[in-house]
């Protein structure tokens, strides 16, 4: 390949424009995405991810349709449970435009806007919080469930971005201002339940603390809390001897959310003994019937408001991209996630050109949320300016519920 191709290749590889944990980009190809074709680029995108190394997908999917949960089938996933389970999602969309050259009169430099609605779940549990949920506590007459340690935290937010990129690198800064739709989380460092013969008595010894955002409501485009976050990437140019290659370091919604005044925290660290209620008259329907304040009280769960501020579920990441011919590339990533349950992710990457316009991806990854994760992906331009990208970041779990993770992701682009 003569030089003059691979400094082409280098130049432009850098330039993808979109940045999210779950599906590796597809870089910008020169003949494919006819850069020099366009000074502008829109981009509305949707994706869907969801990974676990314990629970079969058919259990959230079953719990997603509201369908009744057969015994076996909740068997089949505490039969996988490791002592170190785990399970989070990604679900979003976002709209991006990167403008024309030449940003504030500086020569390489393209400006960025992009609008973004985001939700995630991650979560680590122990094996006796499963059993316990999906099971009861029958199986542990005289004996004790040790359902901590756990967590979990969910979010949903919206943001609006607006950066600048180096166009002939593609790294770039942006800064985004967050609006906080919604937050819940847990930490269970210590939760022992005893539970003595014939359910006589249930001994609790707990230490936890849960934290939510105001719950008069979580509808979308609700203004629970305000923040800001920083994204970006940096490209490191490198040749070795005639084979370009590429050194990233990225980082993912970097910030914070303050949520307001009405933000709810019950913190715990106590033992209840719970012997069952007392009724004087059990013809007294009034007396019997217990409302939402005497189980609070009971339990001890009264809580308390006030704001809060939390770190956005930020992701960061190194990896090296090589170009390994003239229709080749490949790589390897390094990623962590700021989420219960998610450990370090590395994920092989590799595309392919197909002609003139078409461009073929795959990746292999182990860890996150999850185990070994097989991923494809494809963009095809449609006459000189449209793009469309498809891809799945776990490919068996599209066809088979008996296997852990599913993903999807749809985008189309617009050159001008």
């Amino acid at each position: 390949m003569g030089m003059t191709r691979i400094v082409a290749l280098y130049i432009l590889s850098g330039t993808v424009l979109s940045l999210h944990a779950q599906f590796h980009s597809l870089p910008l190809d020169s003949v494919v995405d006819l850069p020099g074709s366009w000074s502008h680029r829109i981009t509305a995108e949707a994706y869907l991810d969801y990974n676990s190394n314990a629970l079969y997908n058919e259990l959230p999917i079953g719990l997603l349709q509201g369908d009744f949960l057969e015994r076996d089938l909740r068997e089949r996933s505490q039969d996988g449970l490791t002592g170190r389970n785990s399970a989070g999602y990604d679900l979003g969309m976002h709209v991006s435009w990167v403008g024309a050259d030449s940003l504030f009169g500086r020569p390489g430099w393209r400006p960025m806007v992009r609008v973004a609605n985001r939700e995630v779940l991650g979560m680590r549990f122990a094996d006796d919080l499963y059993s316990l949920i999906f099971f009861g506590n029958a199986p542990y007459e005289d004996s004790t469930a040790r359902v901590g340690p756990s967590a979990h935290v969910t979010m949903r937010y919206q943001s609006v971005g607006f950066g600048v990129q180096d166009a002939r690198s593609g790294s770039f800064l942006r800064l985004d201002l967050v609006q906080g739709q919604s937050f819940n989380a847990s930490d269970i460092r210590r939760a022992d339940i005893y539970t003595a013969p014939d359910g006589r008595l249930i001994d609790v010894d707990l230490l936890a603390d849960y934290w939510s955002s105001d719950t008069a409501g979580s509808e979308l485009g609700r203004n629970n809390g305000l923040g800001m976050s920083l994204s970006g990437r940096w490209v490191s140019r490198h040749l070795a001897g005639t084979t370009p290659f590429d050194l990233v370091a990225t980082v993912q919604d970097l910030g914070f959310i303050a949520w307001n005044d009405n933000a709810v925290r019950i913190r715990r660290d106590t033992v209840i003994a719970f012997e069952g209620f007392n009724v004087a008259n059990i013809l007294d329907l009034d007396g019997v019937l217990l409302g939402e304040d005497q189980l609070l009280d009971t339990f001890g769960l009264r809580y308390g408001t006030g704001a809060i501020t939390t770190l956005l579920p930020f992701r960061a990441a190194l990896g090296v991209n090589a170009f390994l011919g003239e229709r080749w590339q490949g790589g390897v990533e390094i990623e962590q996630r700021n989420l219960p349950g998610f450990v370090p992710q590395v994920t092989l990457t590799s595309s392919r050109r197909m002609g003139t316009r078409a461009l073929l991806g795959a990746h292999l990854g182990y860890g996150g949320f999850g185990l070994l994760r097989l991923g494809l992906s494809a963009r095809m331009r449609i006459g000189g300016r449209v793009f469309a990208t498809l891809a799945t970041s776990h490919v068996p779990g599209l066809a088979m519920g008996r296997t852990r993770g599913v993903g999807a992701m749809a985008a189309l682009a617009v050159g001008f």
